[in-house]
């Protein structure tokens, strides 16, 4: 753990050509690379274009990808020059089609019809009481037209020709609409049909007179429909695995991914020169990759070329992670500048518990964190902000917005509003001050130490001594010294125009000072908010309490719902933008560039032996 962004390595590493996917892939599962072609090089470009052939292989992916089994990569040892594996996996893949695409043509046919079929069903379960004689509606003819048709929840058909006879009803997921009559005037009506996406619903010939037997006849030929269904599908992955599908389609990604990160390496005929960035210190997990796969390499960490700008690699322990986001919606710490996530880890937490503070609701909210950290890593913060609301609620002494139910270790929030925002503006002098102590730790890591102590560290002093007027008069002189400090200390540095760096010290003074008393000032309002959120929680109780015995669970849950969801979001906001604008704007610049590692390609492996 260190405050200090690392700024990533440069690696360079050598290896045969036809072991370049390999490479890259195992690389790429390091998690620890990020590729950059060095430049000015002259060799020439190693991976070859294959834009067109991919562009090929789209058209073919558009019609039969659903059709496709899961992409699976082999172990094996592959040595062919890519743009022959490239070859090699569309000709089984054309091949594939030639010979599946009747099966599919049924499936796809055998797949409409089911859909007529469950379409039918819907229409005659719901119109079978008024509806004629099924046969006779199927033999009509050759001049009598007989149309059903399946329209969207209330669409209409404007005009119907007098000598059509129709009948409409609805069904759960549409209505339906049949129409009797001549050829003619029934063509009139499918041309209004057509303008609404209406769909017609085939009668087929087999359907029997009675409704009721008709839904038995329609659930056999459905039963069968699905049969015929899965003896296609599995003719289809017979003939999958004849043309070693899956295996191609692994070959494709691999390529594709290739062709999206590998454009710009650079190489000999038979050698690859892989450059870029590495988290990896010492480059043993690396190698511990590149061995596993049985890849011949030379690697080497060196220093990075001129003129290329190393990315920073935040290291913060798996608890402090989700709190990187804070930083990095400022930029990027650069490797000279503080990375806060692990102080942010403990001061976030404890403003939003203070603003928050109720038992039942940061147990919800904690809850929450757990249950949804997993799918969204980021809301993993929500676990210590709700323990640390928890916490405050424990010394506020609410439970779910009532304040009878265990007593305030400290105070209830409202009967003690003065002390509630004393305390909130003592955590922004806290806070505030941590910001003024980072700032002089990166002025000395950027070699600015003497600057920072001939002008800067009078801020601080002044600071001080402004904090102890209220205390000690003689707060006032500390804070005349540090005024003084920070206007004159320049000239201890200055070597030339010496007058003006005092006028532009001063106006620095004013400006930085102000900035920072107003900063002050803006942490009560996590006070105001925690006034807000006990006002609040007693106002539900009190609705609760008026609405009577059963009106009380009701607004009750309503009510902690309300809060939760209401307070929570803003005591969020109000939280990031304290750290934003109030807390980073004494020490952190962002001026880094983040590390991107290379992503692995999406793709199974499957483990062959040598002969299969």
């Amino acid at each position: 753990m260190t405050l200090r962004p690392i700024a990533a390595h440069w690696f360079e590493l050598l290896t045969a050509h036809g072991q370049l996917a390999r490479t890259m892939e195992g690389l790429s599962r390091t998690g620890a690379v990020e590729l950059e072609a060095r430049s000015g090089r002259e060799e020439r470009v190693v991976f070859p274009d294959v834009s067109e052939q991919l562009k090929a292989h789209q058209e073919l992916a558009r019609r039969y990808h659903s059709y496709w089994p899961d992409a699976i990569q082999t172990t094996t040892q592959r040595t062919e020059p890519l743009t022959e594996i490239l070859r090699s996996a569309r000709n089984r893949l054309e091949a594939w089609a030639r010979v599946a695409d009747p099966v599919i043509v049924s499936i796809e046919r055998i797949s409409r019809e089911i859909i007529d079929l469950d379409q039918l069903n819907e229409a005659l379960a719901h119109g079978a009481a008024t509806l004629p004689n099924l046969r006779l509606l199927v033999e009509a003819g050759p001049q009598l037209a007989v149309r059903l048709v399946r329209l969207a929840m209330g669409s209409q058909v404007r005009e119907i020709p007098a000598l059509v006879l129709f009948k409409t009803w609805d069904a759960p997921t549409a209505s339906y609409l049949l129409l009797v009559g001549y050829l003619p005037d029934i063509a009139a009506v499918e041309a209004q049909l057509a303008a609404i996406m209406a769909r017609a619903v085939p009668l087929p010939p087999w359907l029997p007179a009675s409704a009721e037997v008709a839904a038995a006849a329609i659930a056999q030929r459905r039963a069968a429909l699905v049969r015929d269904t899965q003896a296609a599908r599995d003719q289809l992955a017979a003939l999958s695995d004849r043309f070693e599908i899956a295996s191609a389609l692994g070959d494709i990604v691999l390529i594709e991914w290739l062709n999206q990160h590998a454009k710009d390496l650079r190489g000999s005929e038979r050698l690859a020169w892989i450059t870029g960035w590495t988290s990896d210190v010492t480059g043993d997990s690396l190698r511990h990759a590149l061995d596993r796969e049985g890849i011949r390499y030379i690697l080497r960490l060196t220093d990075a070329p001129t003129g290329t700008n190393a990315p920073s690699v935040l290291s913060n322990p798996t608890w402090a992670h989700g709190f990187e986001f804070f930083a990095r919606m400022l930029g990027t710490p650069a490797s000279d500048e503080i990375d806060p996530s692990v102080i942010l880890a403990v001061i976030v937490p404890l403003i939003f518990g203070f603003m928050f503070g109720d038992v039942g609701q940061g147990l919800v909210v904690m809850v929450a964190g757990f249950m949804l950290g997993r799918r969204y890593p980021l809301l993993k913060v929500l676990i210590p902000s709700g323990a640390a609301a928890i916490g405050f609620g424990l010394l506020f002494g609410s439970v779910f917005c009532r304040e009878d139910l265990i007593p305030a270790l400290w105070l209830h929030p409202l009967q003690e509003p003065v002390t509630i925002l004393i305390a909130a503006g003592a955590a922004g002098v806290i806070v505030l001050s941590i910001g003024l102590l980072l700032d002089a730790v990166q002025a000395h890591w950027r070699g600015e130490a003497r600057r920072w102590w001939s002008s800067r560290a009078g801020l601080s002093v002044v600071y001080l001594g402004v904090l102890l007027v209220p205390f000690r008069i003689g707060g006032v002189i500390i804070a005349a010294i540090g005024m003084i400090w920070y206007t004159l200390g320049p000239l201890a540095i200055a070597t030339e125009r010496r007058f003006a760096s005092v006028v532009r010290a001063a106006g620095e003074f004013v400006e930085e000072s102000l900035r920072l008393f107003v900063n002050t000032v803006s942490f009560t309002r996590i006070g105001a908010f925690a006034l807000a959120h006990a006002g609040l929680s007693v106002a539900v109780i009190e609705v609760a309490t008026a609405a009577g015995p059963i009106g009380y669970w009701i607004v009750f849950v309503l009510g902690n719902v309300l809060v939760i969801a209401l307070e929570g979001l803003v005591v969020s906001i109000q939280t990031t933008r304290l750290m934003l604008f109030e807390f980073f704007v004494r020490f952190l610049v962002g001026s880094g560039r983040m590390f991107s590692p290379l992503p692995p390609p999406n793709i199974r492996k499957r483990v062959l032996s040598e002969t299969s």
